[in-house]
């Protein structure tokens, strides 16, 4: 029987293990610098989505149970409310559904529309821009709410019955000037009809107004 030699196994120097390391380092660093990116560039379409989801619940509900639903866009508390007024005569049975919260106003504003936007979205009917103004509701009385109540006739209307359309503008704020848009959206709602559009700024677009209708809709 012959005997077997052990044959000599090289490791890795140490220069070459610090060349991998630094390799890993920099891809580690592209990767997470193209991953933050990619999450701010869709934080105001995230958002966008989930103030429309609401929405489209609260339409729903107040045909379905014949009861008026109202929606609180609260600045103060910074979320979104669902709400079922239940006997409208009365705001002590009101009894909350949903609520989700909103980003930061650093990272995606919804109080205004951008100075950098010139016109609201071209609907159908007209539409004004979203006003936050104090609550007569409890307990979000003082606050600085946008509030928008559905009623089981499809109409939306304001807090004295009033239909209201409204442009509710959704945007990132740009890193040289807080008060311009860099990724906009927005969402309309008809007060005659209840209808709910998604709209998308497009800054290169020669157009006198740059809004796209997204297609995203709910009526």
């Amino acid at each position: 029987m012959k005997n077997c030699k052990n044959k000599s196994v090289e490791g890795f120097s140490l220069v070459e293990l610090l060349i991998v390391l630094v390799i890993l380092a920099i891809m580690g660093g592209v990767t997470g610098y193209y991953l933050n990116s990619h999450q701010t560039l869709y934080k105001p379409d995230d958002q966008t989505l989930k103030i429309i989801d609401i929405l489209q619940e609260a339409r729903q509900l107040s045909l379905t149970k014949r009861e008026t639903m109202r929606v609180e866009i609260d600045l103060t508390d910074n979320v979104v409310r669902l709400i079922d007024e239940n006997k409208t005569a009365t705001d002590t049975d009101d009894e909350p559904v949903r609520q989700i919260s909103l980003l930061d106003a650093a990272e995606v504003n919804v109080e205004q529309r951008a100075t950098n936007i010139a016109n609201n979205p071209p609907e159908t009917l007209p539409t004004k821009t979203a006003v936050f103004s104090p609550s007569t509701y409890p307990p979000s009385t003082t606050h600085r709410v946008c509030t928008l109540r559905f009623k089981s006739n499809y109409q939306v209307v304001d807090e004295s019955d009033t239909p209201t359309g409204i442009t509710l503008h959704i945007w990132s704020p740009s890193k040289s000037n807080s008060g311009e848009a860099e990724i906009a959206r927005a969402v309309t709602i008809l007060g005659t009809t209840g209808s709910i559009r998604m709209w998308e700024y497009d800054h290169s677009s020669i157009a006198a107004n740059k809004w796209k209708d997204s297609r995203r809709t709910g009526s």
